[in-house]
């Protein structure tokens, strides 16, 4: 029983602060440096938290990392993953949904203003597609599904841990997109964290969900670099 609290005092705050504070930065916060402050503070907590956690709250050990044959194992089913969602949503942002995409520019172009973004697009989008998603990936699969998992049945797991993921990318596209469209693009950002769930959960490692995620990170990166700057 007192694992069991532990456990869910250690998964609490990590399901809904990363939405909260999206919620701050991106929709309740005007002033430039109060955001990006918030928006740092958000992005360290998904960084600190799991491991603080992990020692001082669930009193565990070092976790132990997989061999590096299983890391290699791992890739080319994330590749594949990954390229054809990616590849899903340069068809979709290119086709049918070109418009709901285009008339977001304007929106999306004061936010990335804000952010100081515009003026070195390239270097946040490699951030974003190489080290943004492997943080991503140790948070919400190594330590949220990683520890849902030993607190409810497996497809439970699976589903909290990718609603959890799919709120702060809700609050995101919202401001974008409108509520409606927000919703749409939070539950394919929900079906993408529930496939890398299940590719850590197969696999016993975060290479190939970290594969499979940098590589739809990528096609959306692209997206916004047309939208923005094409």
């Amino acid at each position: 029983m007192r694992d069991r609290l532990r456990c869910w005092i250690a998964i609490g705050p990590a399901l809904v602060i990363p939405a909260l504070g999206a919620l701050a930065y991106f929709v309740l916060i005007c002033d430039p440096l109060i955001a990006r402050i918030v928006y740092t503070a958000t992005k360290l907590f998904t960084v600190v938290w799991p491991l603080t956690a992990w020692f001082l709250i669930l009193r565990n050990r070092s976790p132990a990392l997989p061999p590096l044959r299983q890391h290699i194992a791992a890739l080319p089913l994330g590749a594949a993953t990954g390229l054809f969602i990616g590849i899903a949503i340069l068809v979709m942002a290119t086709g049918p949904f070109r418009e709901v995409v285009d008339a977001s520019a304007p929106a999306i172009r004061e936010k990335a203003q804000l952010f100081g973004v515009l003026e070195h697009y390239w270097l946040f989008a490699a951030a974003i597609s190489i080290v943004h998603s492997l943080v991503e990936e140790y948070y919400w699969r190594w330590f949220v599904y990683g520890r849902l998992r030993v607190l409810v049945p497996g497809k439970a797991a699976h589903l909290v841990a990718g609603a959890a993921f799919a709120l702060h990318h809700i609050v995101v596209t919202s401001v974008y997109f409108g509520l409606g469209w927000g919703m749409v693009f939070g539950i394919s950002t929900m079906i993408g964290g529930i496939v890398w769930s299940l590719l850590y959960a197969r696999q016993g490692t975060l290479a190939g969900a970290w594969l499979s995620h940098a590589l739809v990170d990528m096609s959306l990166m692209w997206c916004g670099y047309r939208l923005l700057l094409g």
